[in-house]
């Protein structure tokens, strides 16, 4: 039998960029990717992007800023659950989550999360 399309991958498409320390707020190498990003007419969520970084993202034109979603971890949800829930809702095109730290399981659960919604997630950690 023929394959008349192609299915999307089941691991989801989750991407880990390590950066070294004091780069989390690197904005010339963040900005191109971020962009990119932003380019489909669904939301881009951020979790838990550096203040600086969104500050200079809201100045910069040709941006679509009402399409950015702005996420904040707190006590009742973590970043992951926040990231996890994103991807796997649908309404999101890309998930651009800062943390520290990022256990093998909870990445898996994210490429499944990502499977799901058909989503791309992008995993920004600092070493």
């Amino acid at each position: 039998m023929p394959v008349t399309g192609s299915a999307p991958d089941p691991r989801g498409n989750v991407t880990e960029v390590i950066l070294p320390p004091g780069q989390v707020e690197n904005f010339q190498l963040l900005l191109p990717m971020l962009t990119q990003l932003n380019q489909e007419r669904r939301w881009l969520a951020w979790i838990d992007p550096p203040q600086e970084l969104v500050s200079k993202w809201q100045t910069m034109h040709g941006i679509v800023a009402s399409e950015l979603l702005v996420l904040r971890s707190s006590r009742d949800y973590s970043a992951f659950a926040l990231a996890e829930r994103a991807l796997g809702a649908g309404t999101c095109h890309a998930v651009v989550m800062w943390t520290t730290r990022l256990s093998n399981r909870d990445f898996g659960a994210l490429e499944q999360a990502s499977a799901r919604g058909q989503s791309h997630g992008v995993i920004l950690r600092c070493r």
